[in-house]
């Protein structure tokens, strides 16, 4: 999968979130029990705002 970016001027109005919840839909669709991310930590509020939980290694 390639990194999905908001452009700048379009952050801060959900759509980010909103992309990654439908992304999980769709892997749940596809039968996908475990969705992991890769992430900086300054996003962590973001993946846990998509519904991610912290886990030992991350979200």
């Amino acid at each position: 999968m390639k990194d999905i970016i908001v452009h700048p001027e379009n952050q801060g109005q959900g759509i980010g979130v909103d992309l990654v919840k439908e992304l999980l839909r769709e892997s749940e669709r596809f039968g996908l029990s475990i969705v992991t991310v890769t992430y900086e930590e300054s996003n962590t509020n973001f993946y846990k705002t998509c519904g991610f939980k912290l886990g030992s290694s991350g979200v």
